[in-house]
């Protein structure tokens, strides 16, 4: 039966009938009402469906903590179990014993989420993909089998004697299940993409229990409806990822580097739009610290750079010659800037800039610990806006910061538009996070950009998506889900608004 989404007269932001539709604020789910026995049946189930393994099923505090929370700031939630399939069949019987008891069940990976997106609202069970362990190369066609517990970090490792790599670099270590659903990406998107244009197959686990091939692992098909895209960026709403088969590509023996420092944002940013339009070939990060992000890595990864907006570079490729007249080819633009060459810093050797590297991968942690105040929060603002706007956007949001009494941590991927504002707080100054977090996401909106370029909208952006995209479109995708999970049990409260009357009424 067609159902068409009928015009709606009041705004879906403002609907009375929907829940967690303010910014931030975590969906209010009952958890599961299942009586000892229910529970007792429950979790007989989940341990023969991960094959009889009593290990496989965790219910333990310690596990059920480790399960509550990921690297946000918001409310953990306990669950009633953790299941650890091994294989996507253990996976399907999973899902199967959850439908049967009615019980929601929320995908996990590495934890490093930063929007809520695996938190278990609701209880119910957290899926770990933690032994979804396939590792399988390919390469005659440049293809890697992955499975979505495998951590980024570990393939690369799996990889690095055959020369090969895989492309998207987040700055943590999530594992690639995780990256896929949420699309992340990371320092080297502008040479390789994100990781929706590194995956060419995934083998999923349907919100019904059954196993498919999102699509044929060959270089093009135009055979059905591009399931591998829809799946990707879900994060776990419509199914559970288990494997997937990744592009490859050869790694490149040699690696140079440099430092340009600026005297305000804007600047550096200006030389970053300038450098994306002439686009040196051999350039495969081009990275953002501003003044305070460079003083909070100093004083957590005891580095010595000096305390003013500075762009991190690394080139790589065949020949030496070439990767420093791509160098001095942004030195050049950088210098119309306001860039004072004798203060740049350039690395033959890339390796000798590792340390760096480590310190920029680690800003989230540096700004947790920037003001040597016990229990702050880190709020991560993930907008990405045309490259044309960039500037504005970047030097508007630290001023708006700044203006509102907060420290302004931006680390951010700047030559894809995409960049982070990482604002350290304690909970009394939670109004002034949110009043930051309204401006820069109107900013961005206004410039024609997202609310998130990488991090997902997991439960602390579905307000700001719905805003981003409009009726129509969140129609569209509530359709989605309402045909692909019937129940409301996969990840329910994340991503979408969550009608007041319950997930199985989407």
């Amino acid at each position: 039966r067609l159902i068409l989404a009928q015009p709606r007269s009041t705004p879906i932001a403002q609907d009375p009938k929907f829940r967690a539709m303010s910014p931030g604020v975590e969906p209010q789910l009952e958890d599961p009402k299942l009586t000892a026995p229910q529970r007792e049946a429950l979790l007989a189930a989940l341990r023969e469906a991960c094959g009889g393994d009593p290990a496989a099923v965790k219910v333990d505090g310690e596990s059920l903590d480790a399960a509550s929370k990921d690297w946000s700031f918001h409310t953990p939630h306990r669950p009633l179990a953790v299941a650890c399939p091994s294989s996507p069949e253990q996976t399907a019987a999973v899902v199967r014993a959850c439908v049967a008891a009615r019980v929601p069940m929320v995908p996990r990976g590495g934890g490093t989420g930063v929007e809520g997106g695996a938190i278990p609202y609701g209880g119910g069970v957290v899926v770990s993909t933690e032994r979804l362990r396939r590792l399988e190369l390919r390469s005659d066609e440049l293809l890697a089998v992955v499975g979505a517990g495998i951590y980024k970090e570990e393939l690369g490792k799996f990889l690095k004697p055959h020369g090969l790599l895989f492309g998207p670099d987040p700055s943590s270590n999530p594992t690639l299940g995780g990256m896929a659903s949420t699309g992340g990406s990371g320092m080297t998107t502008m040479r390789y993409g994100t990781t929706k244009e590194n995956v060419v197959s995934l083998v999923v686990v349907t919100a019904q229990g059954e196993i498919i091939q999102t699509r044929r692992p060959v270089r093009k098909s135009s055979s059905g409806y591009e399931l591998t895209q829809l799946y990707m960026g879900a994060e776990g709403t419509l199914g559970i990822i288990c494997e997937l088969t990744v592009r490859l590509r050869k790694q490149p023996p040699l690696r140079s580097g440099g430092l340009l420092p600026f005297s305000n944002v804007k600047d550096a940013v200006d030389t970053v739009v300038g450098a994306v339009h002439v686009d040196p070939p051999s350039m495969l990060r081009c990275e953002l610290l501003n003044a305070e992000g460079v003083e909070c890595t100093n004083k957590i990864f005891k580095t010595s750079l000096r305390e003013c907006p500075m762009l991190f570079l690394e080139f790589q490729g065949a020949d030496a010659a070439l990767l420093r007249q791509d160098f001095d080819k942004v030195v050049a633009i950088a210098a119309q800037h306001g860039c004072v060459a004798s203060e740049v810093q350039y690395a033959e050797h890339g390796e000798s800039l590792d340390d760096i590297w480590e310190a920029r991968r680690g800003c989230y942690v540096a700004a947790m610990k920037y003001r040597g105040q016990g229990g702050d929060r880190v709020f991560v603002s993930d907008v990405c806006v045309p490259i044309p706007r960039l500037a504005e956007c970047v030097a508007g949001a630290e001023a708006d910061c700044h203006a509102l009494g907060l420290k302004c941590v931006i680390c951010a991927h700047i030559a894809d538009g995409n960049f982070h504002c990482l604002v350290p707080h304690q909970p009394a100054e939670m109004k002034a996070v949110n009043e930051f977090e309204a401006k820069i996401i109107s900013r961005a909106l206004a410039c024609g950009g997202t609310v998130s370029g990488e991090h997902g909208i997991g439960v602390g952006k579905v307000a700001h998506s719905c805003r981003e995209h409009g009726e129509a479109h969140v129609a569209v995708q509530q359709s989605i889900k309402r045909a692909l999970d019937p129940l409301g049990l996969m990840n329910p409260g994340k991503v979408l608004p969550l009608p007041k009357d319950g997930p199985a009424k989407l």
